[in-house]
């Protein structure tokens, strides 16, 4: 992937994930403490976000900047696991060891049937 490549990943990542999240664009910027213009301008190439910016916006949205950097293809992601991510994210821990342990045993329960 070339500079040009990544740079539109990395915007379209921050515009899916704020999407995502409900945040319009002028919530974000007022998050920022930036114009609304910046984050616009952010969102559609014509600048490039500060690494303070990056990170605010990380944090903002509650993402890894990694997620942000080294961003997944978006097309790849069906609705379903986009469905799932969004549930985990709001899960207190008691329930995410519920979860893991559920996906475990499917997970066992698979692999015995494989044999």
């Amino acid at each position: 992937m070339n500079c040009e490549q990544e740079l539109t990943a990395l915007r379209e990542t921050i515009r899916n994930e704020r999407k995502d999240k409900r945040i319009t664009q002028e919530e974000l910027a007022e998050m920022l403490e930036v114009s609304p213009t910046h984050v616009k301008h952010i969102e559609s190439g014509h600048r490039k976000p500060s690494i303070e910016i990056l990170f605010e916006i990380t944090k903002i949205l509650n993402i890894s900047l990694d997620g942000v950097v080294f961003s997944k293809n978006e097309s790849a992601r069906t609705d379903t696991r986009k469905k799932v991510d969004r549930l985990l994210d709001v899960s207190d821990e008691a329930s995410l060891h519920f979860i893991l342990s559920v996906l475990e045993a499917l997970r066992e329960k698979e692999q015995a049937g494989v044999r």
